[in-house]
């Protein structure tokens, strides 16, 4: 095999990534959450009836898994028509194919097997949070974040997700499905709140790679060859949260700056509780009694419109329900919203994005002092007279002029900064006001918006640098790939060597 890397999009989180992976079309996805103007509504990556109508947005019917290709785990079905646990499809009972799905946990061996796995990682979260706190490694979460639901949330992701996943997918290599794509979120959820080095996260990663032999031993017996290519659809970068440096969140601080408006947002909820939510509406869903009537009652409460939501997402859904289909003066005048270290600052009242030009009469003193904030890297706003602006403590970058006044802001956040900026920028529901904090390239540290000590969703840092392995004998089409579509172009030309499309 041959490691290259990548380069995402901006946002750097995951459902802009696989849908560019996997569609080829990530446009206007912002963050993991985001304000859409036109509906007067928070939207949120976690949730099915968005990913769908997303999806189908984004989709031109040749996505990377249309040919008779597997979805496993997945936020974005690549169009295929096998799926399982893909959050995209997961209200469309017409393409639900779960046999898999049920045989894996009617099996005695694997239910038990798993189930000690289960409570093992368990065990070992709690074991490796105090070594943490005995060492006092730093930076580091406290118990409110590590403690509670989280450990549950960890295995989940670690043991319950990475079993299944590979269950399937060597049994889509026995039944020689001529591709599958699935995600294997353990060591992104560990290194979330452990570090993105840490050891507690590293172990992940090796019991990540145990499961890539296990299924490479598998490939021997499959009725046809398989080529393996693993790739991140992001990266990390880690650092102290903004809140364990300035004791406030970005939504406190703004706030601070507009005390005359009201301010609301949601600043806490990653994207992980998503594949808990989707795992459990998937089983709810499935049509036997004898399955469906116990978990169905079991989780009554935590079920809205047929879709499981638990864990914080649940409590953030107060927060869009406060926004859908409100009336213009009910909804909060300013909604704060993060990924990461990336922040957007979104006005309700005018109905469009709030120019440069209106910003002090509108929001007096915030620009200002959110670009002169420390912990804040930049700001960027849209000029009626200049485009899109990006603002620092000391210096300000027109960036469709490419033009710099005093210091250039985006130093520190690579050579394509601004080329992601201009595009991010473009999109209809870009926020009036997008905000990104400080990065030291050095260390590769930035300050997240959300309580989590490995991040990714803005600029800055390891987080916009995955990679992909892929076999030595390929090649890449281009010398560079800059974007997920690339991703999806290079991934499509791979497939159409080993299986050319049938001529019409």
């Amino acid at each position: 095999h041959r490691l290259a890397p990548w380069e995402t999009d901006l946002s750097s989180q995951t459902s802009a990534s696989q849908a560019g992976i996997l569609h080829g079309n990530n446009h206007n996805m912002p963050a993991f959450r985001w304000y859409d103007r036109s509906r007067k509504k928070i939207v949120a990556s976690s949730d099915p009836d968005e990913l769908a109508r997303l999806e189908e947005e984004h989709s031109d019917g040749n996505g990377l898994l249309v040919d008779d290709g597997a979805s496993r785990g997945n936020m974005f079905s690549g169009d295929a028509p096998n799926v399982m646990n893909t959050a995209s499809t997961i209200k469309n009972l017409s393409r639900f194919h779960t046999s898999d799905f049920y045989a894996y946990f009617a099996n005695p061996y694997n239910f038990s097997r798993t189930l000690m796995l289960f409570i093992w990682d368990i065990i070992l979260e709690k074991y490796e949070f105090r070594q943490a706190r005995r060492q006092d490694i730093q930076p580091r979460l406290d118990k409110n974040k590590r403690g509670g639901k989280y450990p549950l949330l960890r295995a989940f992701m670690t043991v319950l997700l990475r079993e299944l996943n590979v269950y399937t997918l060597i049994g889509d290599m026995y039944a020689g499905v001529p591709s599958a794509y699935t995600t294997f979120g353990g060591y992104d959820e560990v290194a979330h709140h452990s570090g993105v080095e840490s050891h507690d996260a590293l172990d992940i990663l090796n019991k990540i790679d145990q499961q890539l032999g296990r299924m490479e031993s598998a490939a021997e017996e499959a009725p046809r060859p398989y080529h393996f290519v693993i790739l991140s659809d992001h990266g990390q970068s880690a650092g102290a949260t903004f809140k364990q440096r300035y004791n406030m969140t970005l939504e406190d601080l703004v706030q601070q700056l507009a005390d005359q408006y009201e301010v609301k947002g949601d600043v806490d909820v990653h994207e992980d509780w998503k594949q808990v939510n989707v795992f459990l509406t998937e089983a709810t869903q499935h049509d036997r009694e004898s399955v469906r009537g116990p978990l169905r009652r079991a989780l009554r409460r935590s079920t809205h419109d047929d879709t499981v939501v638990m864990g914080p997402e649940g409590e953030a859904r107060s927060v869009e329900q406060e926004a859908d289909g409100k009336k213009e003066d009910e909804l909060p005048q300013i909604v704060v919203l993060a990924s990461g270290n990336l922040g957007l600052v979104y006005g309700t009242r005018l109905g469009r994005r709030v120019m440069l030009e209106e910003l002090e009469e509108y929001f007096p003193g915030l620009l200002e002092g959110l670009a002169g904030h420390e912990g804040i890297g930049f700001v960027m706003v849209h000029s009626k007279e200049h485009g899109p602006v990006v603002i620092g403590a000391n210096g300000r970058y027109f960036l469709a002029e490419d033009r710099v006044e005093g210091e250039n802001p985006l130093a520190d956040f690579g050579p394509r900064a601004a080329e992601h900026l201009i595009r991010a920028d473009s999109f209809p529901d870009a926020p009036d006001l997008l905000v990104n904090s400080f990065c030291n390239h050095e260390t590769n540290e930035v300050a997240a918006f959300e309580e989590l000590i490995g991040s990714h969703g803005g600029l800055g840092g390891y987080q916009t640098h995955p990679f992909v392995l892929y076999p030595a004998e390929w090649q890449l089409d281009d010398g560079d790939l800059i974007g997920a579509a690339a991703v999806y172009r290079q991934g499509k030309s791979w497939l159409n060597q080993i299986h050319p499309p049938a001529e019409s």
